[in-house]
């Protein structure tokens, strides 16, 4: 810390200059020196309490109201970043930072209209940021406007061919609007950058799923619990590919490790009866249905099941 005034070092504690006689404790420059050494030290309260004193006396002092906003957006305090950051805005007279960071704070309280606002303002100032519209694009999508999304992730990707995020959340986009070989491509972006990107491998293999590539789709999903041996639905949409290809055996290993890891879950099981049925073994597909019933007595599928099989003493195999 150091004098405003002389530049002498001072303690963060001091009220007056010891060199020059400068009163410290109502110096805006002194405050806000101490208010950032603590707020980079992780003093978050400390700090804020610094730029409440400071603000008492130069209410008009938007930097400290800026630096305000960052830390109790940090804080968790959105309402009051919010607050903070628009007084910011009445005295910046490059507004970028400022918008860019009232964005986020909206955007995590849910007001997406006005996230959207301020994102918009702030690519008017820098509009190279692909920062600013990957948040763009998220905030439209989270309003689902798809193709306002595509078109801010899209600009965020130009900026940045590599911005391995934006390209990920481009490619959840497309396959909502049924785009799959669009999401197929930008899925295949991400891994190629970035092969341990585990949620775009695992979308990578939905998307060639639904496309009918099994064989691709599988060793997508086997990759995603090479990964993570805890993530559930990747063994389950393991199962799923094995079981369309008709490799009810293997299928029935994945889905039981769903059962192990998620074992309220009845959906495993009745896929596990399906591939039983398929293999002619019924009293494994009765037990498995029994199991999914007492978890979830109202599993249309599961009752349907156990209603008719009995009478499936030769069931048909393909496309049961």
């Amino acid at each position: 810390m150091e004098c405003p005034r002389c530049k002498t070092t001072v303690s963060a504690q001091s009220r007056f200059c010891d060199q020059c006689g400068e009163r410290l404790e109502r110096s805006v420059e002194f405050l806000q020196q101490k208010a950032l050494d603590c707020y980079h030290r992780g003093l978050i309260d400390e700090a804020v309490n610094c730029w409440d004193d400071l603000l008492v006396i130069d209410p008009a002092y938007h930097r400290a109201w800026y630096y305000r906003g960052l830390a109790l957006h940090d804080r968790g305090d959105l309402h009051e970043a919010v607050i903070s950051l628009r007084q910011a805005l009445k005295g910046e007279k490059e507004p970028f930072r400022v918008q860019f960071k009232l964005g986020l704070s909206l955007y995590g309280l849910g007001d997406l209209a006005g996230s959207i606002e301020s994102f918009s303002e702030a690519l008017k100032y820098n509009p190279g940021s692909a920062e600013t519209q990957y948040r763009l694009g998220l905030a439209y999508m989270r309003q689902q406007n798809p193709g306002a999304a595509r078109q801010a992730l899209e600009a965020a990707i130009a900026i940045n061919p590599g911005y391995t995020r934006a390209l990920y959340i481009l490619g959840l986009v497309l396959a909502q609007q049924g785009d799959n070989r669009g999401a197929i491509h930008r899925f295949r972006q991400v891994t190629a950058i970035s092969p341990t990107y585990s949620s775009a491998v695992f979308e990578l293999g939905v998307a060639l799923m639904r496309e009918g590539e099994l064989v691709e789709a599988a060793a997508c999903f086997s990759e995603t619990t090479n990964c993570s041996p805890a993530f559930a639905p990747g063994f389950f949409m393991l199962g799923e590919a094995q079981r369309k290809q008709g490799a009810f055996a293997e299928a029935i290993s994945a889905y039981q490790t769903v059962v192990e890891l998620s074992p309220d879950d009845a959906e495993p099981l009745v896929q596990i009866a399906t591939c039983n049925i398929q293999m002619d073994l019924l009293d494994a597909a009765r037990n498995a249905l029994n199991r999914a019933l007492q978890l979830n007595p109202g599993h249309r599928e599961a009752a349907y099941l156990a209603k008719h099989l009995g009478e499936m003493l030769t069931p048909h195999k393909p496309g049961f």
